[in-house]
């Protein structure tokens, strides 16, 4: 039932955009006994495309507020942290080596974010900062993948990727123990906020760059 339901989402926005696609109504003349739609890319080629177009690429932990315990606290506040006018802490994530099921369209990699400084604010008390380290994440993408020749297929749509912080450090850079463990019982909003902003981040440069592709042939690695 899942996956009739990923189909079926991935097909309607795909018939919506149809008409307007000079490269999907292309496909329709590459149907026949031909093997591959000319020039496509390998699976090799297509599985890198996907770690390039996600390996550097800026996002950002967004500023968080709250209040417990009587404090009122903020989480990645710095001015400008993400660019003009908006405040959080930038972090710049990496992509390794993608594999997948190309006829299905599913495809998951493994991936890693540098060390961040997390600067808290405690509203009238103090300021102090704690150290996400040893982060790895993980990506998910699901293609809608069409028929192409009798020996490849084609990336018509993609669905928002997911992004997943598998793993984090917590070291305490010079926040008192009481404040600490505070934070350390927020971090999981944070990290919610950082994996939305991650997926929001790659999807730009997936769909420019591995969409309206057509993968020949499966046969070949």
């Amino acid at each position: 039932m899942l996956k009739t339901n990923r189909f079926v989402a991935l097909a309607v926005v795909s018939i919506a955009l149809w008409a307007g696609s000079a490269s999907a109504q292309n496909l329709l003349f590459h149907q026949g006994f031909e093997t591959c739609w000319v020039p496509g890319k390998t699976k090799s080629q297509f599985l890198e495309a996907i770690r390039t177009n996600i390996d550097g690429t800026s996002t950002c932990i967004p500023k968080q507020t709250g209040s417990q315990s009587g404090f009122n606290y903020t989480v990645c506040g710095a001015a400008n942290g993400c660019g003009t006018g908006i405040e959080g802490c930038a972090v710049s994530i990496s992509a390794g080596a993608f594999s997948g099921d190309f006829p299905g369209g599913q495809f998951v990699g493994p991936g890693s974010a540098a060390d961040i400084v997390v600067p808290i604010v405690i509203t009238g008390i103090s300021s102090c900062s704690v150290n996400l380290n040893n982060i790895t994440l993980g990506y998910t993408l699901d293609y809608l993948m069409q028929t192409d020749g009798t020996d490849g297929v084609y990336s018509s749509n993609l669905m928002p990727p997911g992004v997943e912080i598998t793993h984090y450090d917590l070291v305490n850079g010079n926040c008192n123990q009481t404040l600490f463990g505070l934070i350390g019982s927020n971090v999981a909003a944070a990290i919610s906020g950082a994996e939305e902003n991650a997926s929001a981040a790659i999807e730009p440069a997936l769909r420019a760059n591995t969409l309206d592709q057509s993968i020949c042939p499966l046969s070949a690695p």
